[in-house]
């Protein structure tokens, strides 16, 4: 781990297995290694690990999305939805067969990222590998067959998801207007 203001290494610590996928809680406090269908959380400051979730299947996780509150969402080859919550290491709940191929791809959708929310996300969207690209209401998640808010098929494969939730500050041009020029008065 660097410290980039330092310009220093700030600790190093050796790994048993490659890790496939490293990401940073919205805080930056701690840390999620993914190596193979287990995810080690692991404290920013030092690397010491806190807990190690595992999905109790041999199907390796392929994305991870962390939450605002505590939450880590998971996703793999096992084509479900995971969500986790941190602070105790337990499975929160699950979407099983969220698609029909594995997923790829998954991002937290949150009002803003500049401010750190008080309360749970509630949309997450996720990708999968043959092309579908879902939206989820995670509070209908623990609901028996949860179903997408929307869906799109990109009739392309899919690596990976990126997305964010908020809107676009620039105002939509109609049509082919162009911008009235103003006159300034002429005095004489």
């Amino acid at each position: 781990m660097l410290n980039l203001v330092r310009g220093k290494r700030s600790f190093c610590c050796r790994l048993g297995h490659e890790a496939s996928l490293v990401k940073f809680d919205p805080s930056g406090e701690r840390f999620f290694m993914v190596v193979n269908s287990k995810v080690g959380v692991h404290q920013s400051e030092d690397a010491k690990l806190l807990l190690e979730l595992d999905n109790g299947s041999r199907k390796r996780i392929l994305c991870a999305s962390p939450g605002d509150s505590g939450t880590l969402f998971t996703a793999g080859e096992d084509r479900a939805i995971t969500a986790w919550d941190i602070n105790s290491g337990k499975l929160a709940y699950s979407i099983q067969d969220a698609h029909p191929a594995r997923i790829k791809g998954i991002v937290t959708l949150t009002r803003n990222e500049s401010e750190g929310a008080s309360e749970d996300p509630y949309l997450v969207a996720s990708a999968s590998s043959d092309g579908i690209i879902r939206v989820w209401d995670m509070r209908m998640a623990a609901k028996e067959n949860a179903k997408p808010l929307a869906e799109t098929n990109t009739k392309s494969r899919l690596t990976c998801l990126a997305g964010s939730a908020l809107k676009s500050m620039r105002r939509p041009q109609i049509g082919n207007q162009k911008a009235e020029k103003l006159e300034e008065p002429t005095s004489g």
